[in-house]
């Protein structure tokens, strides 16, 4: 039911991406790589990407080493990156042949594979011990600095099934509250109200904003605002004959101008100009 897109969506030089397997795709977006080319070629040059708002959550895995392949490779560092509600620019690595692996949940199910709450970690980039010990363990004992996206993507499955199938007891009390209110705000958009949501599922706001916060530390106001806006981005990318003002009844904005900036307050950018970066990475 949503399916949200980065910045460059579609393919492009130095990073690819493969889909969770049936188990685990109501809890991962997707397993991904990126990696640094030869200080000689041309596509060093790449500019900074822009790394927008997806409701999405990283566990990220650097490898370095002085060649491409497997000569003096070795894993260098361990991140969680918290979900994020603003548009900020990636910076290209320094070094010459890192390569970064990635496990991208969607952020309100990141918690299922922690070890405590997720509290205050949105537009944060932690140490994975910090939040992940178990997971950091599980997977220190089957990752190679080696691998390729595939091994991980296998590596990293087992070791989520075995996260997620961890007594009850080892892992952060989830709020179905959560969930419900999350599937009714990708049901209608990001466009329902939050009182009527409230309504629906039969819950106070202060109530809801605490799980929230425990969850995903975002408020379920900005997770909804956050949800139209990437459903409007995939629109945006993915129709052919995408209109504003079709978009602006769909959504449930005021007018025009309420959709165009909107879309610039995440994004970063005009909705033009986002859509021809998009573009360009076909």
């Amino acid at each position: 039911m949503f399916f949200p897109l980065t910045s460059t969506p579609f393919s492009r030089t130095g990073y690819r991406e493969l889909l969770p397997s049936k188990e685990l795709a109501p809890y991962v977006r997707c397993f991904w790589t990126s990696w640094n080319k030869e200080e000689s070629s041309p596509q060093i040059q790449v500019q900074n990407t822009p790394i927008i708002p997806d409701l999405c959550a990283d566990i990220i895995i650097a490898t370095d080493g002085t060649e491409n392949k497997a000569d003096g490779r070795e894993i260098s560092s361990m991140h969680f990156c918290g979900v994020s509600d603003k548009m900020f620019l990636s910076s290209h690595s320094q070094g010459k042949h890192r390569r970064l692996f990635g496990i991208r949940f969607y952020a309100w199910q990141a918690s299922h594979f922690s070890d405590q709450p997720l509290i205050k970690t949105a537009n944060g980039f932690f140490d994975l011990q910090s939040h992940f010990q178990t997971a950091k363990k599980l997977l220190l004992a089957k990752l190679s600095p080696v691998m390729n996206l595939e091994e991980f993507k296998q590596i990293a499955q087992e070791t989520l099934l075995q996260l997620l199938f961890r007594p009850a007891s080892k892992i952060p009390e989830q709020a179905p509250l959560v969930q419900d209110a999350i599937i009714q705000m990708i049901r209608t958009r990001g466009s329902q109200q939050l009182s009527s949501i409230i309504k629906d599922i039969h819950t106070s706001e202060r109530q809801l904003e605490r799980f929230f916060a425990q969850a995903l530390s975002l408020s379920p106001k900005k997770v909804s605002s956050l949800i139209r806006y990437q459903s409007l981005w995939q629109s945006a990318c993915l129709s052919k004959n995408f209109d504003v003002q079709d978009a602006v009844a769909n959504y449930g904005y005021f007018d025009q101008a309420h959709l165009l900036n909107d879309f610039k307050k995440f994004h970063g950018m005009n909705l033009t100009q986002a859509r021809k970066l998009a573009l360009k990475s076909k």
